[in-house]
């Protein structure tokens, strides 16, 4: 084989370098891109920016309901690896001021079955207070989880509180959780007879809606020397079909805000628009029932008529009442009967 010739040398040598760098810078990792820094601008419109280390994410805005000016949170990890749901970094809707008597928006989406007819099949003496014995004795429960900073005040076997459920909104308590299995619906307040923010989280749990009821609380009437005693509270929610059923009033004589007491109302879950608001004392029961397209509740006060009610979910209309020996405490559905638990009386009610 013949030598290049000495000019070809110095050219050889240069290409071989050549090759032997272009080897070496092959085998070396890509140089990772710069970290995103706090003055960095999110990815894209909305997104949120990067959390301090250890910090929560910061609130994601979604597009709002027109007029509601409610926003979306996301969620933070929780300590034992279960998603929790923010409501400090959100403002609630805050609610315009119902009618407070009986009144019809639009009808709530609902089918037109026959309302439910409630037959009496037994009515028994009770002692008082023995709640707890009821619901045992009937093997009943209603959907309330246990409130670790506060007594809930259900007589029921509660549930212990998932640890995504947010136990404060800023200064207030959360003071009663609600599962209803596909949602939650979350009450704080001052104390339980003062709930006044109410929020419902979705199956996933994310909020989907967040309500200031400050205007439910005060009626507009008030007899002289009654305004401490009838401060109000939200008593009972439900979400169905992208509606919110809630109950609210005070806990005195109907006489204290001149009978505007104990409601029902449906609010668009979207909006925060009251679709309707029932009669007056038509519902001081701890809870009310949905059945269908029909709403069953209880009203009574001492001395006052005590009633079951049977209330259209469209409409709020009352269909239907049957009188009672004393006022309702609790109303539990269970194998197409209704049992309800008064002050001094149980009583059973078949649903026909």
């Amino acid at each position: 084989m013949l030598a290049a010739p000495p000019s070809a040398q110095p050219c050889r040598r240069a290409r071989l370098l050549a090759a032997a760098l272009l080897a070496v810078c092959a085998c070396q990792p890509a140089a990772a891109p710069p970290a995103p820094t706090s003055q960095d601008a999110p990815p894209h419109p909305g997104a949120a920016a990067p959390a301090p280390h250890g910090a929560a994410p910061a609130p994601q805005r979604a597009p709002a309901a027109a007029g509601d000016g409610a926003a979306q949170p996301t969620q933070a990890a929780a300590g034992d690896g279960a998603p929790r749901a923010s409501l400090d970094g959100r403002s609630p809707v805050k609610l315009a001021p119902p009618p407070f008597g009986q009144t019809l928006v639009r009808p709530a989406p609902a089918g037109s079955s026959a309302a439910p007819r409630l037959v009496k099949i037994a009515e028994q003496k009770t002692k008082i207070p023995d709640e707890a014995a009821w619901f045992t004795a009937n093997g009943l429960s209603l959907p309330t989880l246990q409130i670790p900073s506060a007594a809930a005040g259900e007589a029921s076997d509660s549930r212990p509180l998932p640890s995504f459920v947010p136990e404060t909104y800023r200064d207030q308590p959360l003071v009663k959780a609600i599962d209803h299995g596909d949602h939650l619906a979350l009450f704080y307040g001052p104390s339980f007879s003062a709930e006044r923010f109410v929020a419902i989280l979705d199956a996933a749990h994310r909020v989907v809606a967040f309500f200031d009821f400050k205007s439910f609380l005060t009626p507009p009437e008030i007899a002289p020397d009654e305004a401490e005693f009838v401060r109000g509270h939200v008593g009972w929610a439900v979400v169905k079909d992208g509606v919110l059923y809630v109950s609210s009033g005070h806990r005195t004589y109907a006489a204290s805000s001149k009978g505007k007491n104990a409601y029902l109302s449906a609010i668009d879950l979207a909006s925060g628009q009251l679709l309707w608001q029932s009669a007056p004392l038509v519902c001081n029961a701890e809870n009310f029932v949905l059945r269908g397209d029909h709403l069953l509740c209880g009203y009574g006060f001492t001395a006052e008529p005590d009633f079951l009610y049977v209330l259209e979910r469209a409409t709020g209309k009352v269909v239907s009442k049957l009188s009672l020996k004393s006022g309702p405490a609790y109303l539990v559905e269970k194998d197409d009967k209704l049992f309800v638990r008064t002050y001094d009386t149980d009583y059973v009610f078949e649903i026909r």
